[in-house]
């Protein structure tokens, strides 16, 4: 009987929610057919948070079943999946994780081994000195660099003097580690980060030089609580970005840029998050909850006059068991994807020739169709110049949604009232397999 509940449970299929006309430009974007499917494909679960709207009711009548947008989603980012063999240390990317302070050092821990277990091929942690000690001692595959400056524990600091001294503090903090985080292909900045004023100082110099240096950004945990939520213009109109609020940093970022949410906190503040995406007039806001929306600058197309749309909704069933940790887990592995995107992006935009390499990826699934020329450009030509757009942005988000959440179910199978965030990592590389169907 207790197997045939866990049965019950766990026996579902994913299923993405695109609004209609993002079907078509955020697949299409990041570069695949829509002619492209699943043979193996279950039939999908409908339930979605977001009560019903116009756009949403019209999707039959448009065309694109559930099934067949996920299908296009996971063919799109299969494109980004770098090629293995022959390559050098770092090509799969880099990952620096900016955050770790005496309070919390497993949330950094957390991000960075969750982008090495995705595929990244390097990991920094750049953490408070107080913090250094244990998260190297959790793991020697993570490069741990005590370069983020704290106020001594008790210190009392004069006032007339904090203001040149803390300037001075920050500054040559920031000429530390920027040379690492430059070599880094995406950066995460907020796990474990803490609230202390010389700590905050630094990772906010440090998101401002990431910005002139457009690397991809991933915004979690205490960095949009004690930076983005203060300082919006930090995160402003920065396409390459991807915040990751759970619904009281939603309300807390709202507030910060002028869209309140009403009543008490509750997950009916998701339906919000579109309008604080738009507020933010840049980057990609990842709203967690029951159900995950990726929200663009611009929405999507296809709601009633001033009504938003998430680009992309993610109701991949997850685990039973809400445990701390899984909010850097899937912080990680976003930016281990992003930093896929950006090196794909860079690779075809100074190589064309290129392209016909990526038509394929070497460890594929053999029903992996081979991709058009015309689609691997467009991912390059969409974003121009200045990096990837909104598109490829909300995509890599979506797939660490549906990784993170896939291997945090399988957990939850396993250890069901026990399960920790530690038990979700060893499994995101199997749930990814499954689900890019590479390797």
């Amino acid at each position: 009987r207790k197997h045939n509940m866990k049965a019950r449970y766990f026996k579902f299929n994913s299923v993405a929610k695109f609004a209609p006309v993002s079907l078509r430009s955020v697949c299409n974007r990041a570069g695949t057919r829509s002619t492209y499917e699943n043979k193996d494909a279950k039939a999908p679960n409908k339930g979605i948070l977001i009560a019903p709207t116009r756009s949403m009711a019209a999707m039959d009548s448009i065309g694109g079943s559930d099934t067949d947008t996920d299908q296009q989603a996971v063919a799109s980012f299969r494109q980004l999946v770098p090629a293995l063999g022959g390559n050098y240390k770092g090509a799969h990317g880099k990952v620096a994780i900016v955050g770790g302070c005496l309070e919390f050092t497993g949330a950094p821990f957390f991000a960075a081994m969750s982008a090495l277990r995705v595929g990244a091929d390097m990991a920094y942690v750049i953490c408070t000195p107080s913090a250094a000690t244990a998260i190297k001692s959790y793991s020697p595959e993570l490069m741990v660099l005590p370069y983020l400056p704290e106020q001594p524990l008790g210190s009392k600091v004069d006032p007339s003097m904090a203001s040149s001294a803390d300037e001075t503090t920050v500054g040559r903090a920031v000429a530390r580690i920027l040379p690492w985080t430059f070599r880094a292909s995406a950066v995460v900045m907020g796990p474990g980060l803490g609230s202390d004023p010389l700590v905050c100082a630094t990772a906010t110099a440090l998101m401002h030089e990431t910005r002139k240096k457009m690397q991809p950004l991933v915004v979690d945990g205490s960095a949009l609580t004690h930076i983005v939520a203060k300082a919006p213009e930090t995160v402003r109109g920065y396409r390459l970005c991807l915040l990751t609020p759970n619904v009281a940093e939603l309300g807390r970022m709202g507030e910060a840029v002028g869209v309140q949410l009403p009543g008490k906190m509750s997950d009916a503040w998701l339906q919000y998050a579109p309008q604080v995406a738009k507020a933010f007039q840049g980057p990609v806001v990842l709203a967690k909850g029951e159900v995950d929306l990726l929200c663009g600058p611009d929405g999507a197309d296809g709601g009633g006059p001033g009504e938003l749309q998430p680009l992309m909704r993610c109701t991949e069933p997850g685990s039973l068991r809400r445990c701390g940790g899984q909010g850097d887990v899937l912080a990680g592995t976003a930016a281990a994807f992003l930093g896929w995107a950006s090196k794909h992006q860079q690779l075809h935009a100074q190589n064309p020739a290129a392209e016909a390499e990526a038509e394929a990826v070497p460890g594929a699934s053999p029903a992996q169709p081979s991709q058009p020329a015309h689609s691997v450009e467009r991912i390059t030509t969409a974003a121009g110049s200045s990096g990837l757009d909104a598109a490829t942005v909300a995509l890599c988000g979506y797939m660490a949604c549906k990784v993170m959440r896939g291997a945090a179910r399988e957990a939850f199978r396993i250890g069901e009232r026990s399960m920790v965030a530690g038990d979700i990592i060893p499994l995101l590389y199997p749930t990814f397999k499954q689900v890019v169907g590479c390797s």
